[in-house]
């Protein structure tokens, strides 16, 4: 369903700024808050250097997108050799594109087939974040995939006189009339008007994937955060990404009012203070100020026939009290992206923030997030079979549900498993559990009591051979 103008803007608009948090870009974001939070004039002295130490978006979000750490298992039928499609960056790239994803709601892969003989035959794949998807459309019969889009990529060219140069073009890939296929790159003139740039560029008009059916493959794949039937879900989540900034400008004043403790403000009374020096801070706005420190002598003339006084303003706030509440505020948000209270646990660092994920917290994480990577990596590697088919000369099955695949369990911690064996142990001594309960909890990839069982016949079966083992080698006692 084609979006209106104002709904893309502010997608957008939105896009980019978590994927600004999300690599660690956020200072233009954090000094437009300052603006919005204070009087111009305190403003401008914030902006000068705002603090950057404290991302709670990223911070949380990292801990939380673990579901590729371990490379995944795909099974097919048959012997099929997926070297061409799973290929050694694959799922190195998941990484990026789960915390995209799980950040942004939404994030797109691009799959190209190399136009170089000499380049390694198999499937390229490239993280794309939404905010540069100008224009998307969805699918008739899938709502929540994209059938065109237009991608906002960076090219370089040479210009008139022989230099490299950047530029901005628009790509288009459209396959909504699937027997007329639409492949474009556009560039912007100097009369701001778009120039079709696509024969320059890819040497053809024609569009580039087509698959052995002759149908035409469209490159690129959505992922969604969460299964829904609709293209992109921007606005969940505002509050953790809203309120990271505001944290952020709260540590901007905290710091500020904690060099207050070192430097207070200082007020002449009944004092004619001396000429001072202008200084121009952010906003064009001028100040007349005069430079204090201990190296410095200042000379004032009393207003009044009695002494006037120089005094100093008490700090606006207690620093470990301004620590507290940051802390308390940081927690709360890491609520907003998906975490229960409990699955919070403490830094150990009395006068940090960091916000840290229990693993079963991740683990719960990870398991909400299955079904929509899961019907996303189906998508993109029948996607990316096709492309090898066409062009690699290859047999890979083009059917979605013909790539299953089992994603790695985050195993206990060290303290989560010692104190769990305790816990078990105990419950079995009041005959409460079994061997295949306790297998099941101490082993979070074991999923059914079947699989329990076989496990422990396989440990009594080894331990039987070992014991076997050590007989035939260890002298015999008379």
């Amino acid at each position: 369903m084609p979006h209106s103008l104002d709904d893309q803007s502010s997608r957008l608009k939105e896009q980019r700024r978590r994927e600004r948090l999300l690599r660690g870009h956020q200072e233009i974001d954090i000094r437009a808050e300052i603006l919005r939070d204070y009087a111009p004039e305190v403003a401008a002295e914030l902006q000068i250097n705002p603090d950057l130490s404290e991302n709670t978006f990223l911070l949380t979000l990292m801990q939380l997108s673990v579901s590729y750490d371990e490379p995944p298992t795909v099974l097919v039928e048959g012997e099929e050799d997926l070297a061409s499609i799973i290929t050694p960056l694959l799922w190195p790239k998941m990484q990026e594109r789960d915390l995209f994803t799980r950040g942004i709601r939404e994030c797109f892969v691009r799959l190209d087939w190399p136009v170089n003989e000499a380049a390694s035959q198999e499937v390229g794949y490239r993280v794309v974040s939404p905010g540069y998807i100008l224009q998307t459309e969805a699918s008739k019969v899938h709502s929540d995939r994209a059938v065109m889009v237009e991608e906002l990529r960076e090219r370089t060219r040479p210009d008139d006189s022989g230099n490299t140069i950047t530029v901005q073009t628009f790509e288009t890939w459209d396959i909504t009339d699937p027997l007329n296929p639409v492949f474009r790159i556009e560039e912007i003139d100097e009369d701001r008007q778009r120039q079709d740039m696509t024969a320059f560029y890819a040497g053809s008009t024609d569009y580039p994937y087509i698959d052995d059916s002759g149908a035409p493959i469209f490159p690129y794949v959505l992922y969604h955060a969460r299964l829904q039937d609709r293209l992109y879900d921007w606005s969940r989540g505002i509050e953790i990404v809203a309120g990271t900034l505001r944290l952020a400008v709260g540590w901007t004043s905290w710091w500020d009012a904690f060099n207050d403790l070192a430097n207070p403000q200082r007020v002449a009374i009944d004092l004619q203070l001396p000429a001072g020096t202008t200084r121009t801070l952010q906003g064009s706005r001028n100040m007349e100020t005069i430079t204090v420190s201990k190296k410095t002598i200042l000379q004032f003339q009393s207003t009044r026939e009695s002494s006037g006084r120089i005094d100093t303003y008490p700090p606006g706030m207690a620093p470990m009290e301004g620590v507290e509440a940051l802390r308390s505020y940081a927690e709360r948000l890491a609520v907003f992206a998906g975490l229960n209270p409990g699955d919070l646990q403490a830094s150990g660092v009395q006068s940090g923030i960091s916000i840290i994920v229990s693993r079963d917290g991740q683990r719960r994480a990870q398991r909400s997030a299955e079904p929509s990577n899961r019907t996303g990596d189906q998508q993109l590697l029948a996607t990316a079979a096709r492309l090898a088919n066409s062009y690699g000369g290859v047999s890979l099955p083009v059917d979605e549900r013909s790539y299953q695949i089992q994603y790695a369990i985050l195993g206990l911690s060290q303290q989560e498993r010692k104190l769990l064996i305790e816990n078990l142990t105990g419950e079995q001594a009041l005959g409460l559990v079994s061997r295949v309960t306790m297998a099941r909890r101490l082993n979070p990839d074991i999923e059914t009591d079947q699989e329990a069982l076989a496990f422990l016949v396989r440990q009594q079966e080894q331990e039987a051979e070992l014991g076997r083992i050590l007989a035939s080698i260890l002298p015999s006692e008379e």
